[in-house]
Formats: structure tokens, C-alpha cells, sequence
């Protein structure tokens, strides 16, 4: 039988897998962001807002340039 770790390395091997985690990923990074700004009610973004945006966009830049062919 196989362990955990195993069949984790095997689904995340998978591209289409990979994929939708790291789409997950930006979702949620920009979801967090969105529902910090609604909730804060400060006129400005936070620093914090800002840096899960920015890490939303490097994810989605990582995607973009991972899945691209030539």
C-alpha cells in the first residue's frame, strides 16, 4: 500500500491537479484581500491587503508562464 506522502506527490504531479490547487490558491489570496478591505473600512489599503494582491498576481504570473508553450 501506498502512503500519504506517495499519493500526494502523485496528484500533485498531475498538471491539470497542480493546476486548479494553484488557481485555488490565487482565489483564495484574493478573496482574502477583497474581504480585509470590506471589513477594515479604512479609506486606503492595508499593507497586508496589499501583499496577499501581490502574491495573488505572482501565483497567477507563475501559472501563466508555467503552462505556456512555445
Amino acid at each position: 500500500m501506498d502512503d500519504l506522502g506517495n499519493r500526494l506527490f502523485y496528484w500533485v504531479s498531475d498538471e491539470a491537479n497542480l493546476s486548479l490547487l494553484l488557481f485555488l490558491v490565487v482565489a483564495l489570496l484574493g478573496g482574502a484581500s477583497l474581504v480585509l478591505f470590506v471589513v477594515s473600512r479604512q479609506q486606503s489599503a492595508t499593507r497586508l491587503e496589499f501583499v496577499l494582491l501581490v502574491s495573488a498576481m505572482v501565483v497567477m504570473f507563475y501559472m501563466t508562464i508555467r503552462n505556456s508553450t512555445f
